[in-house]
């Protein structure tokens, strides 16, 4: 019986010595990819882009700890850093380069649009992509932007094409509020320079000697930080 067991189990141990630290190193940081590209949508597939390339070692039981990407997308070409273990303890570090693909969706422009234009989706169509798209390229329609330049029929639309549509142009009367605890309390002042949702905008208040700086959270209205 026992001789059995073991003529079973043989054939996986034999793989499993035989499977190179090299071999480990590219399996544990193409896991590690996988599963932080999960979290951002769409799929995608790597392939080691050279052989990694394990320091040398005293004898001992080696392991791999990925620890974090070059890059927040895994696209084109990029690494993941691995801590080396020997014997459960950290002893140094390495890379791994990879080269990754994203399969999804993207969206086009149907027509040629013109600068300023808001997007609706009427104006666009989601097109499937295979590869490594544009940077910033947009998955789908954005709210609180308009496009800052022309572009033709056919484009993959990126971040990059967008600006924040401007709620308060320079000139314009702005509420300004601030809060503190419990104490609440506004002003009127005068914008300095345009700005969208979220973003900042330059005040001067009547008699005020400098100018301050608030987030735009609607139409006339703002907040100091």
């Amino acid at each position: 019986m026992r001789a059995a067991v073991l003529l079973l189990i043989m054939p996986a141990l034999m793989a499993q010595a035989t499977v190179s630290p090299a071999e480990r190193l590219a399996e544990a940081a193409l896991a590690f990819a996988k599963v932080e590209a999960s979290k951002l949508g769409g799929e995608h597939t790597f392939k080691v882009a050279q052989p990694p390339r394990v320091p040398v070692m005293r004898p001992g039981t080696l392991s791999f700890e990925p620890t974090h990407m070059s890059k927040r997308e895994p696209l084109g070409r990029f690494f993941v850093v691995v801590a080396v273990k020997l014997d459960g303890e950290r002893v140094g570090m390495t890379r791994v380069d990879l080269e990754g693909s994203w399969v999804g969706t993207v969206l086009r422009a149907k027509g040629d649009l013109a600068r300023q234009t808001e997007l609706s989706a009427e104006q666009v169509e989601p097109s499937p992509f295979e590869g490594v798209p544009p940077e910033g390229a947009l998955k789908e329609l954005p709210e609180g932007l308009r496009l800052m330049r022309s572009v033709v029929s056919g484009k993959i639309l990126t971040r990059g094409d967008m600006e924040a549509i401007p709620l308060v142009q320079s000139g314009d009367k702005v509420r300004l509020t601030a809060t503190h605890e419990s104490l609440t309390v506004s002003v009127d002042t005068t914008a300095r320079s345009r700005a969208g949702l979220g973003d900042r905008v330059r005040l001067e208040a009547p008699g005020a000697r400098r100018q301050v700086t608030a987030i735009v959270t609607g139409p006339g209205e703002a907040k100091l930080q």
